[in-house]
């Protein structure tokens, strides 16, 4: 067995039949503060990706609008036909309040998601602008990721690129 510092962590490899696995078991006694592991076999965990638009950050707008099929496959598919109802019918105004984990900062925010059934697409409204857009200075062209966390039952969120990166 060999043991490696890497930031910080021990890592123990298995020098048995499975040769390369590491074990993380020492890190659930690691009491940081604001610290979350998120493990995934996809070294891309952000399944919903989006360059935010103009709309998407104006004061005006207050609003994130998503593509529906990603929203049904990476969102809409990890909740109960009850939560989902909240948010596709067209008579419930309210939709469904989500936790939404910012990555970046390790925060912890409330967004409600809804479908907009004259585009069919689905929007989080309800402090956008003042959580997401103010808060983390977001512009027009930034690439966003966001992911559900079927663990925590919560979408995650992250600023992959900036706009003035290239």
């Amino acid at each position: 067995m060999a043991n490696t510092q890497v930031g910080g962590a021990s890592m123990v490899s298995s020098a048995t039949r499975n040769e390369g696995v590491i074990s993380l078991a020492h890190l659930r006694d690691i009491k940081a503060p604001g610290t979350e592991l998120t493990l995934s076999i996809n070294p891309d965990i952000w399944e919903i990706k989006k360059h935010l638009t103009v709309s998407d950050v104006r004061n005006s707008q207050t609003r994130l609008m998503l593509p529906k099929d990603h929203v049904a496959a990476h969102i809409l598919y990890y909740l109960t036909d009850e939560e989902r109802t909240m948010i596709e019918d067209v008579n419930n105004h309210q939709g469904l309040r989500i936790s939404v984990y910012d990555s970046d900062t390790g925060s912890l925010h409330q967004l409600t998601l809804k479908k907009w059934h004259s585009s069919g697409s689905y929007v989080f409204i309800s402090n956008w602008n003042e959580q997401f857009v103010i808060r983390r200075n977001l512009k027009a062209g930034n690439l966003i990721g966001l992911f559900w966390n079927t663990y925590a039952s919560r979408l995650h969120f992250r600023v992959i690129r900036c706009h003035y990166d290239h």
